[in-house]
């Protein structure tokens, strides 16, 4: 399916925003392995669930910690992009590799 023009425009930002937030994670966690995430454009940013991945139980438990400090950096990067979360931490979590 084709996008429209806007919702290329904030598919750019995201991908703007993603690639800067795994930078960071990559930088300040031990065992992060990467980032996916999912969005539905009929009802963003509610929709957009971004899932922080690490390699295993000790690294995810100790990330887990301080999980709300980057549901914090998502959202100053999607603000950054003109992007405003409701509430951030219902759109980042850490996971672990399955």
């Amino acid at each position: 399916m084709k996008h429209s023009k806007t919702t290329q425009k904030l598919q750019n930002k995201l991908d703007t925003t993603i690639e800067k937030l795994t930078t960071l994670l990559q930088e300040e966690l031990t065992g992060f392995t990467h980032v996916s995430f999912t969005v539905k454009f009929d009802n963003f940013p509610n929709s957009l669930l971004v899932h922080c991945t690490f390699d295993n139980d000790v690294n995810l438990s100790a990330a887990k910690t301080i999980e709300s400090t980057y549901q914090k950096k998502l959202h100053q990067l999607l603000f950054k992009q003109g992007i405003l979360l409701k509430n951030s931490s219902h759109n980042l979590a850490f996971i672990q590799t399955k």
